[in-house]
């Protein structure tokens, strides 16, 4: 029942476009349902837990602040849509 209830103000607060989940390539919200989009996340799912396990094996404060830059450059590049 209150999970219903922050459903139904939730759709009253969210924009008309947020409610739409089927997948389009052109939309800047709904790309993120689209096969491709899923598939990049995935690949940064697994640099990030890549990169994290290597901050755990060289827990050195430079290493981990260097390699925690990059890998967040490396995310935004890859999930970056624009041509």
């Amino acid at each position: 029942m209150g999970f219903e209830l922050i459903r139904f103000y939730l759709r009253l607060m969210l924009p008309e476009w947020m409610q739409v989940t089927y997948p389009d390539g052109s939309h800047f919200f709904r790309r993120k349902f689209t096969a491709a989009y899923k598939a990049r996340l995935r690949w940064v799912y697994r640099i990030w837990i890549g990169s994290g396990l290597l901050m755990l094996a060289i827990p050195a404060p430079p290493v981990v602040i260097g390699l925690g830059l990059f890998t967040t450059f490396i995310s935004f590049s890859l999930l970056d849509e624009t041509e």
